[in-house]
């Protein structure tokens, strides 16, 4: 079955994305290619200065999605509008969404967005307490700022979401260790035994999903003030926002325990969470490094020269070997300590 996970992502040139820019939207701009997981996108500058990214969406990819993004974008934008986001731009013809179809006959959804600046948090460095402060906050204004917001494509099959399963357990096999497999079954039944009996106690909502460094916009003073990507966007439990940001800060960070509950002090000054919901943070942490070593595992086979699918490979199996011999729950006691004392 064809999804956006198994269909190649597009490859459209330089020449070719210019000059749809050019027709589509009337403006004469020059293209950078950026990287993309399974979609392509171009940086577009107008004499060196960025203005706009072009989105070049994966032949699989549904209209319903793409919708739902630059509905949540607007939602956000009318609660929270100082939040920095890649607003979508109309073509000449008025639309945010637009059908093309390339020579060789391959279908896409094309949209402009505006350029967010500032930089992305990978390329920081040092992770500060400050920028983990801000993170945070800004995790919780998010949040706060979709409070209300619904659309039936976030409720969507999706393996990045992490309160469904099915993924890790059909995919286990495309893990060549059968020793890292018996891992990804440790934590799969972590969450049967931990999360599932109290899974109706946890609030839900619809989230970003993707808060990590790579979609992460830090301004000139080192604040983060932005978020990108929006594809990922599922109905899901409230806690998996910060548990998926938190899932990549951990891979770079010696203290995983501090920097947890320093994040989550943050987000809770702007967005509350109950204590039971942080005390599953870990289970949730360790489930999305699952999906993301399963993935990697699954799209390198189909896809060997696309070099950001195994970007944390290696990281996140290191961080769940380790986490394979601890205890989850003194883990959890300890932030609930720290988060609240």
């Amino acid at each position: 079955m064809l999804s956006i996970f198994n269909t190649p992502a597009p490859n459209i040139s330089i020449s070719a994305a210019q000059t749809i820019v050019m027709d589509a939207y009337g403006l004469d701009l020059s293209a950078t290619a950026l990287t993309s997981e399974r979609d392509q996108n171009y940086l577009l500058k107008e004499k060196a200065e960025p203005k706009y990214v072009l989105k070049i969406s994966n032949p699989a990819e549904s209209f319903d999605v793409l919708e739902m993004q630059h509905a949540a974008l607007a939602h956000i934008y009318l609660h929270d509008p100082e939040i920095q986001l890649p607003r979508p731009v109309n073509t000449l013809d008025g639309e945010l969404i637009f059908h093309h179809e390339t020579a060789s006959n391959e279908k896409h959804y094309i949209r402009m967005v505006e350029y967010v600046p500032g930089e992305l948090m990978k390329d920081l460095g040092k992770q500060t307490n400050g920028l983990i402060n801000d993170l945070g906050y800004l995790l919780g204004r998010l949040d706060l700022a979709l409070q209300g917001f619904e659309h039936p494509a976030a409720r969507r099959s999706f393996p990045w979401n992490v309160a469904q399963t099915d993924f890790l357990i059909n995919n286990q096999d495309n893990i060549r260790s059968e020793e890292d497999q018996l891992i990804i079954q440790h934590f799969l039944q972590e969450y049967e035994k931990n999360i599932v009996p109290i899974s109706h106690e946890l609030n839900r909502a619809v989230i970003h999903n993707d808060g990590n460094d790579h979609n992460v916009i830090v301004n000139k003073d080192n604040r983060a003030h932005g978020i990108i990507d929006f594809g990922d966007m599922v109905h899901t439990y409230i806690i998996c926002e910060s548990a998926v940001c938190l899932a990549y800060l951990v891979l770079k960070n010696p203290d995983p325990i501090d920097l947890t509950a320093d994040l989550i002090k943050a987000y809770q000054t702007v967005f509350p969470l109950t204590e039971l919901e942080i005390s599953v943070i870990i289970y949730f942490i360790c489930l999305r490094l699952c999906v993301s070593v399963t993935m990697a595992a699954y799209r390198k086979q189909l896809f060997p020269d696309n070099k950001y699918i195994i970007v944390t490979e290696n990281q996140a199996w290191g961080f769940l070997r380790k986490m394979k011999n601890v205890d989850l729950q003194g883990w959890s006691d300890k932030v609930v300590d720290k988060t609240f004392h």
